[in-house]
């Protein structure tokens, strides 16, 4: 084995790989039921009747949770009998709930929400992991009528609704519906089924008895009927008035101000023998002991890790220990209070606005006539389609559109100095209806401003005009402050920074564009923007500098990405020698740090990147940081809205360690209220990486930077709270941005929204990756 660890094709260390990069995701699923025991055994029964009752279908929601998952785990068991099917698309139960994302459709759930650090411990071979916890509260799905997640699923699982039918008619949509029905009919079924004569429900004998042999079988109609008879069921034993109460009182529980005491739990990781071959002439041909399973799909392999209580077991491959805490932190807020002035800095900056709308609809004619037709601009009219548009056809549209729209603004500015170019859309539309033309004006508005914003500064913004007239006076305020807020920004403070007087912010991201079939090989886009925070005539002045895109090989984007090396070289030109370096894939749940010595886990942090960016620049200080968003709760009333923390004490701890970590050091709480139902409140979290790259930087500046009491953190924290507020988007009582990094990170920022269908309504489409591509041919000298 010694001498076959380094080749990848060696199916014990292929085993060895997906049990190293698949484990979290199923301790995750473990931690969702653990975090439910903690709070039931949290709950003051005897308070109420109805704290007893709730409580009481709290204990059945976590027992029918270990009994799925002792189903799905069950040796007895082969893989053939979890196969099910309908509407001739064939699921695997045992595949599709071994995966960490098993409980999603649930309306009461608890979500891992935010990654708060990481271990490694060499001498005693540990690994930590922290996350944050929060608590699904079958809340509204505003795209479906305000329906319950409740409501929502169990509506899906209606064969006669249109919905329902509409889907299955679709040959694009049609898999990936039946599969989603399948799984609901499993899921809501082990949970929710019972029996007024039955005060223990056994839904896994009812599920063997009732519902697996129909699912199995070949008669559609049976099954289509068992759908409509589980949700009579759901009507009849009143299910969404227990979920209701149940609802009720665990938001009464997240809010005792007493702290919770942690809580351990002790666990076993293991691997079944199942993914053994027991067929000798197959281990013979195949020169291995492993299934062929092992070499397809590392999710299919997932059935055959699982992860239990910590007891002694004799069916198994091999067995690791993990233990999940949970623990109830809870702060308080000081006496120590901060202020500051903003204003904009608007000297020297020229404006060309851009407007999008639907020119044919006589709503918008009016709008422009009443506000725009005096106004130097440029127009984007287009046409709302009454009929969708063939897959064929939607491509034609958009990337034509894309093209055009951005060679006409690349020649109109081509020989502009820096111009502030806001762009602005008018809507007919919401974004939960369905509309695909101005949804992809959406898009297309985002993927212009963030190339734009390499020379100029823009940004992009729409408005509902349909109730223009009755709330216009509240929307365009906050319409034009969000699109004002690229614009550069003065604060004035009590205490300015002593240490650093210029503090380049670089935060960078990417998204596949292309990748070669049955291979490794593939393209991606880098994006990024650049932001500069300086002292200035006794404040601080925050502005965008730049964003920037290009398009790598993935193996050269994650070690020596040049538009990065080459920003970084012309800011130390410019005399910036403190570098806040903020990248996250959108794509990794996690930063896997510690799972690889090579540091392919690392992405935009790994030591390659940060060497190939340092350069020769030895007097330079790069500050590696994570960003994530975690959930709080706000257990009181406080008198402002934007709060700090600072966990000094356990940041005192790090002095003499030489673990390698990924530290948390500072959050930022947004205490604004949003909604009727709000439950949690959410908490950026930065977080830097300790004993990570030796002989590339020094650790101690980091520590110094980010962790250490002193005038230097206080810089750093200072410009980058500063750096969220300017980033606030509504008109009055300015408030810290809680994230700020949404243009570039997540499903909604430029690179989530770049995408759309190709040609044959299959594959996706990069746009921002093309049109960078258009840009260089434009630039060509």
């Amino acid at each position: 084995l010694h001498k076959e660890q380094e080749n990848p094709g060696f199916d014990f260390y292929r085993l060895q790989r997906i049990f190293d990069s698949e484990t979290l995701g199923k301790l995750k699923k473990q931690a969702q039921i653990s975090y439910l025991e903690f709070l039931y055994e949290n709950i003051n029964i005897d308070a109420s009747t109805a704290n007893a009752e709730g409580a009481s279908y709290l204990q059945d929601l976590i027992r029918r949770l270990r009994l799925l998952e002792a189903y799905i785990d069950n040796p007895t068991q082969a893989d053939g009998d979890y196969l099910v099917n309908y509407a001739g698309v064939s699921v695997n139960y045992r595949d599709l709930f071994s995966r960490a994302e098993a409980f999603e459709m649930l309306p009461i759930i608890p979500k891992i929400e935010g990654y708060l650090g990481e271990t490694k411990d060499e001498a005693r071979g540990e690994i930590h992991f922290t996350f944050g916890l929060k608590l699904k509260f079958d809340g509204k799905v505003a795209a479906y009528g305000n329906k319950t997640v409740f409501e929502y699923y169990h509506s899906l699982l209606d064969p006669d609704s249109q919905e329902h039918q509409a889907e299955l008619a679709n040959p694009q949509k049609k898999e990936i519906y039946a599969r989603k029905v399948l799984k609901i009919a499993f899921l809501y079924f082990f949970l929710f089924a019972c029996r007024p004569d039955t005060p223990i429900y056994d839904p896994v004998t009812a599920f063997d008895q009732k519902i697996l042999p129909i699912l199995k079988g070949d008669d559609e109609a049976a099954k289509q009927d068992l759908f409509r008879n589980i949700i009579k069921g759901f009507t009849k034993f009143r299910v969404q008035d227990k979920i209701q109460q149940l609802k009720t009182l665990l938001k009464k529980v997240i809010q005792y101000q007493t702290a919770f005491p942690s809580r351990e739990y002790p666990l076993h990781i293991s691997i079944s023998p199942g993914i053994l071959e027991m067929d000798m002439n197959q281990i013979y041909q195949q020169n291995t002991f492993f299934k062929p399973v092992l070499r397809g799909n590392p999710k299919e392999v997932l059935k055959y890790i699982s992860v239990g209580d910590a007891i002694a077991s004799r069916s198994s491959v091999c067995t690791l220990p993990a233990k999940i805490t949970i623990s109830d932190i809870q702060y308080i807020s000081t006496e120590d209070r901060q202020s500051f002035g903003m204003e904009y800095d608007l000297t020297g900056i020229n404006t060309l606005p851009v407007l999008f709308l639907p020119f044919q609809d006589k709503r918008c004619q009016d709008v422009y006539n009443k506000y725009f037709r005096d106004r130097h601009l440029i127009l984007f009219p287009y046409r709302l389609e009454n009929v969708k548009l063939e897959s064929q056809q939607a491509f034609i549209y958009r990337f034509t559109f894309s093209l055009l729209a951005y060679i006409c603004l690349q020649v109109l500015l081509k020989k502009q100095s820096r111009l502030f170019i806001p762009i602005l859309r008018l809507h007919l539309h919401n974004k939960e209806d369905d509309a695909p033309i101005e949804k992809f004006i959406v898009s297309l508005s985002g993927v212009l401003s963030h190339l734009l914003n390499e020379l100029h500064r823009a940004n992009a913004q729409g408005i509902d005009i349909r109730d223009l007239q009755s709330k216009g006076k509240y929307k365009i305020p906050n319409v034009m402050s969000s699109l004002y807020s690229v614009l550069p920004k003065k604060f004035t403070a009590t205490v300015n920074p002593q240490l650093v007087d210029k503090l380049a912010i670089i935060v960078v991201s990417s998204r596949e564009s292309d990748r070669r079939w049955g291979s490794d090989q593939k393209l991606s886009n880098l994006m990024g923007e650049i932001l500069s925070l300086r002292r200035q005539d006794q404040g601080i002045r925050v502005q965008l500098l730049k964003t920037f895109s290009d398009n790598y090989e993935n193996q050269q984007m994650f070690r020596q990405p040049t538009v990065i090396i080459d920003e970084v070289a012309k800011l130390y030109q410019k005399g910036y020698r403190h570098f806040v370096y903020i990248a996250k894939a959108p794509y990794t749940s996690t930063l896997h740090m510690t799972q690889k010595p090579d540091d392919d886990g690392l992405f935009f942090m790994s030591k390659e990147v940060i060497r190939s960016v340092k350069a020769q620049h030895n007097d330079i200080k790069i500050y590696p940081i994570f960003y994530d968003k975690y959930y709080a709760v706000k257990l009181q009333q406080i008198g402002v809205s934007s709060l700090y923390i600072q966990d000094t004490a356990a940041l005192t701890n790090l002095i003499e360690d030489p673990s390698q970590k990924s530290v948390m050091f500072f959050n930022l709480f947004n205490g604004i209220n949003v909604g009727k139902e709000h439950n949690y409140n959410g908490v950026i979290s930065y977080s830097t990486l300790l004993n990570i790259y030796k002989d590339i930087l020094d650790d101690e500046d980091i520590r110094r930077g980010l962790i250490y009491k002193g005038d230097l953190k206080d810089d750093i924290l200072q410009y980058l709270t500063l750096f969220h507020f300017s980033r606030y988007e509504k008109a009055k009582e300015i408030n810290l941005k809680l994230d700020p990094y949404e243009n570039l990170i997540g499903e909604n920022s430029v690179g989530g929204r770049c995408l759309f269908n190709h040609m044959r309504g299959k594959g996706e489409f990069n746009s921002l990756a093309f049109l960078t591509e258009v840009r260089k041919v434009l630039n060509a000298e």
